[in-house]
């Protein structure tokens, strides 16, 4: 091979490099704030995990727009893509509600019915991302009843109230994330894997932080484990191989003989 011949692939190596650094740079921050909020709670670590979410879910939205362009990862990217985005721009409403004088919105509110929006746009996003692979029906049912057994006894236990019935919501757009994840081969995506459910588990504990633990310290934590679930979901979903240039095939020796 001459030195002008490049692999296909190797030109598009090198953004994806950088755009791998970039998230595992943001994983990195996450992980700072996480540590700082539990050593050193204060608000202003809170509103920094805040726009460390809304950076990550916008640049993760832009990214899935790239692989989708230049890469042709298929439809699935542009689905993820608008549940990243739906994400942002549902964060971004709430602050503008309480810069503009509208108010602080209490739980549950519009805010959280665009993050449940966002959580199903990615369950769909995943159907569309790998294909299906079979998993034990009664094993994605199990999971799904113990994910559902927690808002079930608040609802018998709280009766019927706007509170209740958002914690069965998000316990049940994040059940059906995991459950769709595990059924269509994201055991073989490692990092996309782990920050699905880092982000599931974060958005489950949110509305029963917000209905029976409101302004606890240390469930703060929640937001840069969010913003971490969105780093390593992108990590997860940039094609392997991204900063290396594929390795040329050996040439076989020649064993002809002479006649």
């Amino acid at each position: 091979m001459s030195a002008q011949e490049t692999p296909p692939s190797a030109s598009s190596s090198t953004p994806l490099s950088v755009i791998s650094g970039i998230f595992e740079a943001i994983l990195g921050v996450a992980a700072a704030l996480a540590l700082a909020l539990l050593l050193f709670p204060g608000k202003q670590y809170v509103s920094i995990s805040n726009y460390l979410q809304i950076l990550t879910t916008f640049a993760g939205a832009a990214v899935f727009c790239y692989l989708y362009v230049l890469h042709d990862g298929g439809p699935g990217l542009l689905w993820a893509a608008g549940a990243f985005a739906v994400w942002g721009l549902a964060n971004i409403a709430w602050y503008a509600a309480v810069f503009f004088g509208v108010g602080t919105m209490t739980f549950p509110g519009l805010v959280d019915m665009g993050f449940v929006a966002a959580i199903l746009l990615l369950s769909s996003a995943y159907n569309r991302l790998y294909p299906r692979k079979q998993v034990g029906g009664t094993i994605l049912l199990a999971i799904l009843f113990l994910m559902l057994v927690v808002p079930l006894a608040i609802l018998a236990t709280k009766g019927i109230t706007d509170q209740a019935l958002m914690i069965l919501l998000y316990f049940f757009a994040c059940g059906s994330l995991i459950i769709t994840a595990l059924n269509h081969s994201f055991a073989e995506q490692p990092a996309a894997l782990a920050g699905t459910l880092l982000f599931a588990v974060s958005f489950m504990i949110y509305p029963i932080r917000e209905t029976f633990f409101a302004g606890n310290a240390v469930l703060a934590v929640l937001g840069p484990c969010v913003a971490a679930g969105f780093s390593l979901i992108v990590l997860g979903l940039i094609p392997k191989g991204a900063g290396t240039p594929p390795a040329v095939p050996e040439q076989p020796a020649d064993t002809s003989r002479e006649p």
